[in-house]
């Protein structure tokens, strides 16, 4: 199951920090903006979530389930 159940999200992570999708090591991507990310089964502890754009500009989403700092 994904995210993995001991899964813990990101903390702390600010507008221009860079992080990394933990599926992707290697492709750090910016912080644009930070907002709040709905919870969920396995995602029940309060957290964020943070536009990015990656090198090849593609804009997105990503929870803080799924990153860590770059």
């Amino acid at each position: 199951m994904y995210p993995p159940e001991d899964s813990q999200p990101l903390q702390g992570a600010l507008i221009g920090d860079a992080i990394e999708h933990k599926l992707m090591p290697g492709f750090p991507m910016r912080i644009e903006e930070v907002e709040p990310c709905e919870t969920g089964p396995g995602r029940d502890e309060p957290h964020s979530q943070y536009q990015i754009t990656d090198p090849e500009g593609n804009t997105d989403w990503l929870c803080a389930y799924d990153v860590v700092r770059a």
